[in-house]
């Protein structure tokens, strides 16, 4: 699944009233898995390239799509933090 695909399915998701929210918890820590093994794939693939030519542009947009990744899961998992807290507080 594309970056673009995901970061569409997290923003629609961040977009829902709270309820549907809290409902979609799973769909939300199944999207977090993908951009993680997203993430893995794309740090393998970028040393690879780092280890021919850390100065090309094939480099360089894989080390930019890494840290939107990177802020993608870093956003999902404050999101599911804070459903954990609402829980315990419920």
């Amino acid at each position: 699944m594309g970056t673009n695909k995901l970061a569409g399915k997290l923003e629609g998701f961040f977009d829902q009233s709270r309820k549907k929210q809290e409902n979609k918890r799973d769909k939300l820590l199944k999207i977090i898995e993908k951009l993680e093994r997203k993430k893995a794939r794309l740090g393998a693939k970028l040393m690879a390239e780092g280890k021919l030519d850390d100065t090309s542009v094939l480099y360089q947009d894989l080390s930019k799509e890494l840290k939107v990744v990177s802020e993608l899961i870093k956003k999902g998992k404050k999101k599911a933090l804070s459903y954990s807290g609402d829980e315990a507080s419920s």
